[in-house]
């Protein structure tokens, strides 16, 4: 008999790491894009793929999953928001 091996699902946010800005570009698509591009506070929880100002879908899905996952750890308001608005913006 032989084995089986498994394969593992993608997430919806898979390649976002490849997708998402550094800290320097964080900096210019604020300036050039403006919050659209972020969803928490500062430069924090960007949505938008790097050097442009298109949301990205893996962008959001990625900042509702941090989101929530902080909302367990460090239970402060401000990520339960972020993942309201995430959500909102998956599911609208």
């Amino acid at each position: 008999m032989t084995s089986l091996t498994k394969t593992r699902k993608n997430v919806p946010w898979r390649g976002w790491s490849k997708e998402n800005p550094t800290a320097y570009q964080r900096t210019k698509m604020m300036k050039h894009c403006g919050r659209k591009c972020f969803l928490g506070p500062n430069k924090s929880f960007p949505i938008c793929k790097k050097n442009t100002c298109k949301i990205s879908k893996k962008g959001v899905y990625a900042a509702y999953v941090r989101a929530r996952e902080y909302t367990s750890i460090k239970g402060s308001k401000k990520y339960k928001t972020i993942s309201k608005k995430a959500y909102r913006m998956l599911h609208h």
